[in-house]
């Protein structure tokens, strides 16, 4: 990690009910990012060993969109649902909204390992959906899982907490829909991606432990 790297937000910080009624945005915000990026490197972590790398056809129907390397390193994992993390706790016992509800979604991704949802997604999943989550993949890896987690989370909350608003998904979007209507005609998604993010974004951690530690 250098200089330019956010340090690694360790710690869940302990809520009650009260404390989240009485947060301002900026602190509610830090909070949110911080505690995202523990989860999400405690579900990694979790995963990792019981998932497996993308099956072959999944590769082939994504190649040339994303490099060799990016579609070898990805793992993936079929769960029965994706679970919201427990910080979410406090939100639902002071009885507000949570910031969002990964129950109802297909699939997530945290670093380079992706999560399917059985409940959304009982049989095999389209491409699309995976290319949606190939998208973040790449992202996570330019960015580091703290900087991914904190433009997430500003992102979110710039745009009222509006899901298809956030910058990282409208990138993951968009593309994806390009890929839908692409009929196989191939294009320099992972490349896209790169030029859409910030120049003032720190680097990712892309030779660290956290997202190319040895298999």
């Amino acid at each position: 990690m250098d200089e330019h790297t956010h340090p690694p937000a360790e710690g869940a910080e302990e809520l009650r009910p009260n404390d989240v009624r009485r947060m301002d945005m900026e602190t509610l915000v830090s909070y949110l990012w911080r505690n995202a990026a523990r989860w999400m490197r405690q579900q990694r972590d979790r995963h990792w060993d019981d998932a497996e790398p993308l099956p072959d056809i999944t590769r082939a129907a994504l190649k040339g969109y994303f490099e060799p390397e990016t579609l070898a390193r990805t793992r993936i994992r079929r769960v029965p649902i994706i679970e919201n993390p427990a910080f979410y706790t406090a939100f639902d016992e002071a009885g507000e909204t949570i910031p969002l509800d990964f129950r109802v979604w297909a699939a997530i991704t945290f670093g380079d390992l992706i999560l399917l949802s059985d409940a959304q997604v009982p049989g095999p999943p389209p491409h699309s959906v995976i290319f949606h989550e190939m998208v973040h993949v790449v992202q996570f890896g330019a960015l580091g899982i703290d900087a991914f987690a904190e433009k997430y989370v500003r992102g979110l909350a710039q745009n009222r907490f509006n899901y298809m608003a956030i910058p990282l998904e409208t990138v993951a979007f968009d593309l994806q829909g390009r890929f839908e209507a692409s009929a196989g005609r191939r294009f320099a998604a992972e490349s896209e991606v790169l030029a859409e993010l910030d120049p003032e974004d720190p680097p990712g951690e892309r030779g660290g432990e956290s997202l190319n530690r040895r298999r």
